[in-house]
């Protein structure tokens, strides 16, 4: 045992404001959410940075002490805001969804590379009050981690959306294949006789090594939802107050209402800006129901019986718990 390993580790000199995490599984409509809160009073362009959840992965896997954790998550959460208030490590990268140019108002950001004095950052954040935002996969099933480090500070929104559509996306990305093999596909993996998979394989081991990609997938969105909401159900009434569900459906259908919940929620208001970012992520929109129809027409003619059910009680449960969420 380490001479240090008694040792209470702290950081109680922590930075005030919210700190809202914007979560789901992939293909679910996170970075069209951060984009349009970029453009809500205070609010700051979206951080898009893995360390934070990987370090709760790897303390929900048992491979990282809670205080560690806890501690982390509040000086990354400060060095992120700190960064970006003087320009440092901001994404100007044109394409990205994350970029500083996709943010309304991007001039302030590159203005922000010329402050000499960091000092001057503390009374700045302490006058504008900026709310941080990150945006995270898969990490509502480690909510009391996230509390444990911001407390009533913390605002979670998470973002569900039909199984069917997450499925047909995530084949279209080639995630049945590519995780655990692709160096581009930076996911927490974890080795099994030899093979890198998925965490979210984890407890289904030799399922995931004998599936099919396709089966891989049903799988994998199974285990995200099933972990999701047995956390959830875990947590506290107060807790729970401390998360708004968006269905990306209803969302993209009827914007405005969902708006105001989440100005409400996070303790902002849109602005003239926020007009201009609709427009361009295309909401208001009108969703298909046979547009589904056709990923399960595709779905139905590759999986066997067995997981063909999974989808269709999953899809179930996604029109239980979405009908309760609508604004």
């Amino acid at each position: 045992m380490s001479e240090y390993s008694n040792l209470n580790i702290s950081r109680r000199n922590r930075l005030d404001g919210t700190v809202v995490i914007v979560d789901g599984i992939g293909r679910t409509g996170k970075g069209m959410i951060c984009t349009i809160l970029s453009s809500f009073r205070r609010v700051e362009i979206e951080r898009l940075e893995h360390v934070i959840e990987w370090v709760s992965i790897l303390h929900k896997l048992g491979q990282m002490k809670h205080e560690a954790a806890v501690w982390v998550l509040q000086m990354e959460a400060d060095n992120y805001l700190i960064n970006s208030m003087i320009g440092r490590n901001t994404n100007f990268r044109y394409a990205d969804q994350s970029s500083a140019w996709r943010a309304p108002a991007a001039l302030r950001y590159f203005r922000r590379i010329f402050i000499r004095d960091k000092e001057s950052v503390i009374e700045t954040i302490n006058k504008r009050r900026p709310i941080f935002q990150s945006q995270t996969h898969n990490q509502l099933s480690n909510f009391q981690l996230y509390y444990d480090a911001f407390g009533d500070r913390l605002r979670f929104i998470e973002l569900i959306r039909h199984p069917v559509d997450i499925i047909d996306a995530w084949m279209r990305r080639g995630f049945g294949k590519r995780l655990g093999v692709d160096p581009l596909q930076l996911t927490m993996c974890i080795n099994y006789q030899g093979v890198d998979i998925p965490y979210l394989a984890s407890g289904w081991e030799d399922t995931y090594l004998t599936a099919t990609p396709m089966e891989r997938v049903v799988k994998m969105i199974e285990s995200w939802w099933r972990s999701s909401l047995s956390a959830y159900n875990s947590l506290t009434d107060k807790m729970k107050e401390q998360i708004l569900f968006i269905p990306f459906e209803d969302f993209v259908q009827h914007t405005h209402p969902y708006l105001d919940s989440i100005g409400m929620f996070i303790g902002s208001d849109i602005t003239r800006h926020t007009k201009v970012i609709l427009r361009r992520e295309n909401c208001p929109r009108t969703v298909l129901s046979s547009e589904r129809d056709k990923k399960m027409y595709m779905l139905d003619g590759n999986l066997s019986e067995e997981y063909i059910s999974i989808v269709h009680q999953l899809s179930e449960e996604y029109m239980q718990w979405s009908d309760k969420l609508l604004v």
